[in-house]
């Protein structure tokens, strides 16, 4: 017996044999046990079962009980009995042998010496002996992309055979506890060949690892998600993660694809309609997102009203959107967070890639200013979309114009092993003109300072200032009533995050932040011969948002992981004027008691409190999990608009004397099942969330420039449920998913004192974004290694509305219209199909240019798809369509 453990153990050494599930044999148990001694077990099952089981007596492994029912898989059982105590097996040529695993590291280490044959197969990581085969050492090291050496954030390494494995962090490193010996250290990255680097480990040391893009080797597009197996592996539940090349597989319109358009085809997001910016997340409205692009926070998600993202898709690594609180380092809004980080440039080679399209052009540029340390990557897009409106039926939209440009620009740079720096950048403007009397501007810009930190291989610190402005500007030039409106916000932040590595199953984040708002709200200028109007200000608010979290995932066993955390926020509203208003009646101009003046800087109102996260996730196998969540978060922001989507009129307000923040606490349950080495998978999650101090405004309200705008607005509770199917395809020929969504989202607005504060009775009515069905349906078909066709079908519940439901009339005096109860009837269902073709240039290694010609059809069929119903003042009902027909569009997209 000795002689054939020396020789399994000599063949598992030079890499013959592996105890990995994957390889295991279909052995199952043939009886039930209760508290069984394991050595009967053994003894009993190696019979049934036909195999030999090898193991020393002297170990007392017969003390360990074993619990099990007749046809459950023998060798994982197995395994969960060992492992906990220090065992382990291995099963080779129907031999199942027990082993002593530090006994097993000690032989491994015995074998080596400078005449092993096998030495040179394996890369050393540390220097000399181990000084104790049985203690765990730090490997630890960066996965950077072999192409522009840019880190590989969320890149996977697991060392085979153990439950010993990790992801990078932002830089792009990792650390792992190992016992000294030898592995096969197994490393990949979405859309990036895999590696499997046989190590052979001796003491603490690094090992550097570079993945290369199969884009860049195979010259052909691979499709996946972040990591085919994150469904069911992925400790955040409501957790959505979507590498570009996903993001590029999606039908593109007038040529470009878009990384907001590929979320909405994900269950539980979705959008009002065409000629729309913002989304809505589980029954939430578009100011309850929060949008961080590169850490900086971005107000507006879309160009030319939702036709083209806010994003430049050349420059995006990956999105990561969090249907509810997210973990605890996030925070500000009550209903998703949204995530864009953008690439580094290209440290070692100059690169640069665009397209050029019908309706928009873009382009980028990247490359080292020194050599792998320092790099910048610089994009921009433009659009020349004045032709698109002329094909629009509504006279008021065919005579108008629209345009818009952004620009990003990206430096990073590696100072030693232990500091990188980098500075992002983003501008945009939009510019639409409306039957050529009145403008339209909505302009952005940000930037951000960021400074990464290693303290120690367990411990890493970032440090980022934050700039963000969000300005829209309304211009009339008829000269009678010519004005210029404008509105906006301002945003400085500072913030400073740890990450400390306890051990590969620990890891604990923690941080500060402190975030300043500086509101306009609004103000009104008479501008030519307009001597009718008075020029109007409304006093801007300003607001502190500090505060501080700590978040601990940990793996409880290899099966059950849990994350969880608390963040302590504090929102101070600062200066501003405010009314008093009298208790005993609604609030109104008429019920004004008093007036509060605070200077900028003065606190007029604190609020503050905690909000816990819970997510538990348990792997049922290695294919299947069930995961669980409760997210509080709170919102000290307000989008106010009297719209269902944003609009140029729209502006933001702080939380002050008569406005309370929101407050939401979200639950969710899912389950998530892979199958046939994660080709498919499926999942099916359930959530119910309810937020209080959610923001309306009454009938009747004035929302711009209304000094008492407080008075007009109300706050009430939300509610919002739903259950959301997805089902996917990750890789072949055919690829996608088919996704489906039944959710609920209604709200209730009660004051049992004034019924003017009251809305629809006070009962539930749905909100502006309840919308029962939808479903979605994307996919890519590779005809060849060139030729590609996609597919995207989007079908909704129509959105609720209000109409008027009887008038009346008097002699020449136009109708009075009555209407009905606030969003009791509905608009059409909308559906859409989308195809896109790619083809791409000749494969050819060195080649110059490489491109790919893309025509989309947006609306095959030519739906007529209502944006809303609207009603003249006599009461007659028109429906206004923005893409009433069919859009073909065409582009050119290289890389040199």
């Amino acid at each position: 017996m000795h002689r054939l453990l020396v020789f399994l153990f000599f063949l598992a050494l030079c890499g013959e044999v592996y105890p990995q599930n994957s390889e295991d044999p279909v052995l199952r148990f043939t009886k039930d046990y209760t508290e069984t001694s394991l050595t009967t077990v053994l003894q009993e099952e190696s019979s049934a079962n036909s195999i030999k089981v090898f193991y020393k007596q002297d170990w007392g492994i017969e003390a360990f009980k074993v619990n099990a029912a007749a046809g459950e898989p023998l060798l994982e059982k197995i395994r969960q009995v060992l492992e906990p105590n220090g065992y382990g097996i291995l099963f080779y040529a129907n031999n199942l042998i027990v082993l002593n695993q530090p006994g097993l590291e000690s032989y491994k280490y015995e074998q080596w010496a400078d005449d092993d044959p096998l030495l040179d197969q394996f890369m050393l990581i540390g220097e000399g002996k181990p000084e104790d085969a049985t203690k765990p050492v730090s490997v630890s090291g960066y996965i950077r992309d072999g192409g522009d050496n840019s880190p590989l954030v969320g890149a996977s390494i697991q060392a085979e055979g153990t439950d010993q494995g990790t992801v990078t962090n932002y830089n792009g490193y990792y650390e792992l506890q190992l016992l000294p010996g030898r592995y096969e250290m197994q490393v990949q990255y979405a859309g990036y060949e895999r590696q499997n680097i046989p190590v052979q480990v001796l003491n603490t040391g690094s090992l550097d690892i570079e993945l290369f893009n199969q884009t860049v080797r195979l010259e052909e597009v691979t499709i996946s998600a972040l990591g085919q197996e994150e469904g069911v592996s992925e400790k955040v539940a409501g957790k959505e993660v979507i590498g570009i090349e996903a993001i590029k597989s999606l039908p593109a319109f007038m040529g470009e694809v878009d990384p907001v358009r590929s979320l909405i085809s994900l269950p539980g997001i979705s959008s009002v309609g065409e000629g729309t910016a913002g989304y809505n997340v589980r029954g939430g409205d578009p100011g309850q997102n929060l949008l961080l692009q590169d850490h900086a926070i971005i107000y507006n998600s879309a160009h030319m009203f939702g036709f083209f993202s806010a994003f430049n898709p050349d420059l995006i690594r990956d999105v990561v959107l969090y249907k509810g609180g997210g973990p605890a380092n996030y925070g500000g809004r009550v209903s998703s967070v949204l995530n864009v980080n953008l690439r580094n440039g290209n440290a070692k080679n100059f690169e640069a890639n665009g397209g050029i399209g019908l309706v928009s052009s873009r382009l980028t540029i990247e490359g080292p200013i020194k050599k792998e340390r320092t790099s910048f990557i610089v994009g921009g897009r433009a659009s020349y979309s004045d032709w698109l409106l002329k094909q629009m039926k509504d006279p008021n939209l065919y005579q108008s114009a629209a345009s818009f440009y952004d620009l990003n620009l990206k430096v990073n740079h590696v100072h030693d092993q232990k500091n990188v720096f980098n500075l992002s950048t983003y501008m945009s403007q939009d510019r639409f003109e409306f039957a050529s009397d009145t403008t339209y501007y909505w302009k952005s810009k940000a930037a951000t300072l960021g400074w990464s930190h290693i303290f120690s291989p367990n411990l890493l610190m970032q440090t980022h200032a934050v700039f963000s402005n969000y300005q829209s500007d309304i211009q009339n030039r008829e000269s009678a009533f010519a004005f210029d409106y404008n509105s906006g916000i301002t945003n400085y932040q500072g913030k400073v995050d740890f990450s400390w590595t306890v051990n590969s199953s620990h890891k604990l984040d923690f941080g500060i932040s402190s975030l300043y708002y500086g509101f306009d709200l609004g103000s009104f200028e008479p501008l030519l011969n307009n001597e009718n109007e008075e020029p109007v200000e409304i006093s801007g608010e300003q607001g502190l948002e500090s505060a501080f979290y700590i978040n601990d995932e940990f793996s409880i066993t290899p099966r059950l992981s849990l994350v969880y955390g608390v963040r302590f926020s504090n929102y101070l509203t600062l200066g501003g004027k405010y009314y008093q208003y009298a208790d005993d009646q609604p609030k109104s101009v008429a019920s004004i008691q008093d007036t509060l003046v605070y200077s900028k800087n003065q606190i007029a109102k604190s609020f503050s409190g905690f909000e816990p996260r819970l997510s538990l996730r348990w792997l049922i196998n290695s294919n299947t999990s069930l995961k669980t969540s409760y997210y509080r978060t709170r919102q000290y922001v307000h989008l106010i608009s009297n719209t269902t989507a944003i609009s140029p009129v729209d502006f933001w307000k702080s939380s002050g004397y008569n406005l309370e923040p929101s407050i939401a606490d979200q639950y969710t349950f899912g389950i998530f099942r892979n199958w046939r080495d994660n080709m498919y998978e499926v999942s099916a999650e359930a959530y119910y969330k309810k937020t209080d101090q959610i923001v309306d405004y009454k009938d009747g309200a004035t929302i711009l420039l209304n000094e008492t705008l407080d008075a007009d607005l109300v706050q009430g509770e939300g509610q919002a449920y739903g259950v959301e199917f997805l089902f996917r395809k990750n890789r072949g020929k055919l690829t996608g998913w088919l996704g489906y969504t039944y959710s609920r989202s209604k709200r209730k607005f009660l004051n049992e004192m004034f019924d003017e504060e009251t809305i629809n009775g006070g009962e539930l009515y749905p909100s502006n974004y309840d919308k029962p069905h939808d479903v979605s349906l994307v996919l890519n078909y590779k005809t060849s290694r060139r030729f590609s066709i996609s597919l995207n079908f989007a079908y909704s519940t129509g959105r609720p509305i209000t109409v008027p439901v009887s008038k009346f009339q008097y002699e020449d005096i136009l109708s009075v219209l009555n209407y009905s109860e606030r969003n009791q009837f509905r608009v059409p269902d909308y559906h859409r199909l989308d195809l896109s073709f790619t083809l791409k240039s000749k494969l050819k290694k060195d080649k110059l240019i490489n491109g790919e010609w893309v025509l989309s059809l947006y609306n095959v069929y030519g739906r007529k798809n209502p944006y809303s119903v609207y009603f003249s003042q006599r009461g007659n009902a028109f429906q206004l369509s923005i893409l009433g027909s069919i859009f073909p569009s065409l582009s050119y997209n290289f890389r040199i």
